[in-house]
């Protein structure tokens, strides 16, 4: 009960916090201000009263607007700052909610594993497997999500160094050519005739160039055909992956680089939802920009644009 009122009090100190300091300015200005016209008017004399009134006006008028400038300032900084914390506790609140939810499923694999071997049930090698499956699937995604909260913090590991941004592509290309041969899925990739270099880490351009070519492979239906090129400008080095598969409906492009976030048609498909979120993370570590087109049934573009570094 104690806290409760406390509560309330805060949110109503909160709620009046604006209005109130608006009445102490004004107070505050014309106490100060009483005394100052009538020391300004007696060093002007007694004959000089309207004078006096007249330059105490326009010094009131004069504070008073610099009040409300610093006052109008600092209600919009107040109130940019309160929509971001709100947002991100929100955005806390849903991860925190995600994460629960995507962590119950292997969990309740390993207790059920554990059971059938306290169990004596005879499956004893079938449920140790279960657990270091399971296991293995929450270690990367707890991987991941270390992962993607560094590169939003800007911890980068070990210092960047010059890195071949062409053989990382198609090392990822030979990587997932298997797949893509075993689906039935043609990949290609178009290199630049010279090595396209970067200054970065090469186990974060390992997983930007995997996960897109990844993905691209996996929602591409048999018969399909995924494209990954590699191009430099003055400025910056371009990355594009193209695939002719499921495509991704309009009201899920802004939610798809969110931790977690499965599309409906995609929900069926193996994979933890952060991959796009890892990528984007990068991307945002060097400075650099994602943009995803797509439609249903037509395919999906990602481009990644990378400012180069000296």
């Amino acid at each position: 009960m104690r806290f409760s009122r406390m509560s309330a009090v805060g949110r109503a100190v909160q709620s009046a916090g604006i209005p109130l300091l608006v009445v102490s300015m004004i107070v505050t200005t014309a106490i100060a201000g009483i005394p100052g016209y009538f020391i300004l008017a007696d060093a002007l004399g007694p004959g000089r009263s309207g004078e006096a009134l007249r330059v105490y006006a326009v010094i009131a008028l004069c504070t008073a607007a610099a009040e409300g400038v610093a006052l109008a300032i600092g209600i919009f900084i107040f109130w940019r700052l309160s929509r971001r914390i709100r947002t991100l506790n929100d955005e806390i609140r849903a991860l925190v909610r995600n994460v629960l939810h995507d962590l119950r499923t292997p969990i309740s694999r390993i207790s059920n594993a554990a059971q059938r071997i306290l169990g004596g049930d005879g499956c004893a090698e079938e449920a140790a497997a279960d657990i270091s499956e399971a296991c293995s699937w929450l270690i990367a995604v707890l991987d991941a999500n270390v992962e993607i909260t560094n590169n939003y913090a800007r911890i980068g590991g070990p210092p960047p160094e010059e890195v071949d941004f062409s053989a990382v592509v198609s090392d990822s290309v030979e990587l997932f050519g298997a797949v893509a041969d075993m689906k039935g899925v043609s990949l290609g990739v178009s290199l630049p005739e010279s090595s396209v270099k970067l200054t970065a880490h090469r186990h974060k351009l390992q997983q930007l160039a995997g996960n897109l070519v990844d993905n691209a492979v996996k929602f591409t239906p048999p018969g399909g055909k995924v494209t990954v090129s590699l191009s430099e400008t003055c400025n910056n080095i371009v990355f594009k992956v193209a695939d002719s598969g499921v495509g991704i409906a309009k009201s899920d492009l802004p939610k798809i680089y969110d931790r977690f976030f499965r599309a409906e048609r995609s929900r069926s498909t193996p994979g933890s939802g952060l991959g796009l979120s890892l990528v984007r993370a990068i991307v945002t570590f060097y400075d650099g920009d994602i943009d995803c087109k797509s439609k249903p049934d037509s395919g999906t573009v990602f481009t990644v644009t990378i400012p180069k570094r000296k």
